[in-house]
């Protein structure tokens, strides 16, 4: 008898989540998944059958397996938790899965420790015991046999037995995972001589690192530490060479639009910026390439592409801790830095339009199939793995011509990071491929969360946002088959949308929700070719809504109901020609009409249907009743100039 073997790996959201910088949150989901395909090899080379079989042709797996083609995987594919066939004893696949685990983690774990800790650790207290007690107890495997089927049950059932206890941790935390413990060992506020030991441990650490890898302020734990340093040893800690060096921040994502617009505008300026920039600051601003990007580099420009990105930005220059300078630099050096910036910003290409500031928000996508648990079930597992390979293939394609970087693209689920200016169309197109992936079968469907956040952010509260939006908003607050999208500024959220990807209009079918607030984004701002909608309307039909839906203070993401008896499209259009009719001449009746159709098509809700029949939103507004909402007004307001500063509140 065939038995099906379940084995998950955790804990995932922890592991990923405690993330400080774009090259943790890479590190976390690689790792992740590299050892995950460790833990596959052993099952399979103990007699086990992967099922489905595709995942054999990853190309992360297919390099654990030894069979090397090409360049090495830089993104992580391989999910957690994997199905195996075994015909005999399962507990023998099984034991010899974890085995395979533990000794990948061991192999990482000691390539860290041997380059970058060990020299330093007799500067510490009880570094040796902080360290094997925290690589030694971190991850949990668990595993379920069952009869043969697609029964996943087991498995779950098996996750709410809390089984696993992890040692006290005591003492000083660590900055980035705040459970565990910091390697010196050493309690900071305990006396001074205890605070100058902490501090000669981590200068030793500092020796053998670049500028850049661990700030002055970061005391890490095990974990932390081999997230962040394992890269720099991967020949010995994965087997293969991988360059994530200068793996591009947050600040970076954000910029690339501009950074092409620079280079066609203004490249001798760029040049002569970086070459001040090089003259007077420390090693390691500058990346000997920056891979994901590298179609940006231009002769011309020199090596304005390959600055760290926060030199990019007039306000983080003016920080020594963003942008440090040497020692020996002039005391006129940062504001030379600042005027050569400004004028970047200023130049002109002939037109009217100067460069402008670089954007001060990027995107997160989190992107996850819908029940495909139900789709295993109709289509079996061989069919929907085939096709899961198949959506997993293209991932990255799409989005790097979306100007983004994938951090994650395995079986169903994807994150990468994004320019503000193409999240939502690289949203669609992952919508797009996944339904193509499955010949566009009416139950091959995926939801998104696109979270626009401010640079300065911290990383981990900008993921926390997005698996909220995509679980609770897209997923289950609106069905599922659905786009959540909201704005996340320092001083919290600024608004909250979701969305069908194709929404229902009574009058001429469906339309794609994405090109609807593009289309809002072109009549939007100082690019739009004539007056069109102004932000002063988009907040004062904040305000007035609020007021005829009876909240008593407006929210993000809040829908409310109008009342019955008002004819709310013809006072959405009396209002857009009010407005118009202050910045035009004459003809703004007309373009009213164009105006209000296309806000119209986004002021109410679209949920998931489900099973094709009328919902209630659209009984709603055939009854006269209409249901609201301003965010994707404000959403495109966002859009349209993502950089300016009443933006970065």
């Amino acid at each position: 008898m065939t038995t099906r073997l379940d084995v998950s790996v955790g804990p995932v959201q922890g592991f990923v989540s405690q993330s400080r910088r774009t090259r943790d949150l890479w590190g976390s989901s690689y790792l992740l998944s590299f050892l995950s395909a460790h833990a596959m090899r052993g099952a399979r080379d103990a007699g086990g059958l992967i099922d489905p079989a595709v995942v054999e042709e990853d190309p992360l797996f297919r390099w654990v397996s030894d069979r090397v083609n090409g360049e090495a995987p830089r993104i992580g594919s391989v999910p957690n938790h994997f199905v195996v066939l075994v015909n005999g004893d399962a507990s023998h696949v099984a034991g010899a899965a974890i085995r395979a685990f533990d000794d990948a983690w061991k192999r990482v774990c000691g390539a860290v420790w041997e380059r970058f800790v060990a020299h330093a650790s007799s500067a510490g207290d009880g570094t040796e015991q902080i360290w094997n007690r925290q690589v030694g107890a971190f991850w949990e495997v668990t595993w379920t046999a069952a009869p043969g089927g697609d029964d996943s049950r087991p498995l779950a059932r098996r996750k709410h037995w809390r089984s696993r206890r992890p040692p006290d941790e005591p003492g000083d935390k660590c900055t980035v995972m705040h459970d565990l413990q910091e390697l010196s060992g050493c309690f900071g506020a305990e006396s001074r001589a205890s605070r100058e030991q902490r501090d000669e441990f981590w200068r030793g650490v500092r020796r053998r690192l670049g500028p850049l890898d661990l700030e002055d302020n970061e005391r890490l734990c095990a974990i932390a530490l081999v997230k962040r340093l394992f890269p720099k040893v991967s020949p010995r800690a994965l087997g293969w060479a991988i360059d994530t060096a200068h793996w591009p921040s947050t600040v970076y994502v954000g910029a690339v639009p501009w950074l092409r617009r620079v280079v066609d505008v203004a490249p001798r300026l760029a040049r002569e910026y970086a070459e001040v920039v090089a003259r007077n600051t420390v090693s390691g601003v500058l990346a000997e390439r920056r891979p994901p990007f590298a179609y940006l580099e231009a002769e011309e420009a020199g090596d304005f592409t390959k600055l760290d990105a926060n030199y990019f930005h007039r306000e983080f220059v003016q920080s020594e801790r963003l942008c440090p300078l040497a020692g020996d630099a002039a005391v006129d050096a940062r504001e030379r830095l600042g005027g050569l910036l400004a004028t970047i910003c200023e130049a002109t290409n002939g037109s009217d339009r100067p460069v402008g500031a670089p954007p001060a928000f990027y995107a997160l996508v989190l992107a996850d199939g819908d029940r495909l648990g139900r789709m295993v079930g109709e289509l079996g597992r061989a069919e929907v793995g085939q096709a899961l390979s198949t959506f997993t293939n293209d991932v990255p394609r799409i989005v790097r011509a979306h100007d983004g970087v994938c951090v994650y693209a395995g079986g169903d689920d994807v994150m990468a990071m994004l320019p503000a200016s193409t999240a939502l169309t690289c949203a669609a197109s992952l919508s797009v491929s996944y339904q193509a992936a499955f010949d566009g079968g009416p139950g091959a469907t995926l939801s998104a969360a696109v979270v626009y956040a401010h640079v300065r952010l911290p990383l981990r509260s900008v993921l926390h946002e997005a698996r909220r939006l995509l679980d609770d908003v897209a997923k289950d607050g609106n069905g599922r088959d659905s786009l959540a999208a909201a704005v996340l500024k320092p001083g919290g959220l600024h608004c909250q949308w979701a969305t069908t990807w194709k929404r229902t209009d009574l009058d001429d079918g469906s339309q794609s929700a994405v090109d609807l607030v593009r289309r809002l984004v072109d009549h939007l701002g100082e690019g739009a070719a004539e007056p069109g909608l102004s932000s002063a309307l988009i907040y004062r039909l904040r305000e007035t809504l609020a007021m005829l839906c009876g909240w008593d203070r407006w929210r993000p993401g809040h829908w409310g109901t109008l009342p019955a008896e008002l004819d709310a499209r013809q006072f959405l259009r009396a209002e857009i020609a009010h407005s118009l009719a202050v910045r035009m001449d004459g003809g703004a009746e007309d373009r009213a009409d164009e105006l209000t159709d296309l806000v119209w098509r986004v002021l109410g809700p679209s949920r998931a249907r489900g099973d094709g029949t009328e919902t209630a939103d659209d009984a709603a507004r055939s009854a006269g009743v209409t249901e609201v909402g301003v965010d994707a007004l404000l959403l495109a307001r966002f859009l349209a100039d993502p950089g300016n500063e009443e933006g970065a509140r």
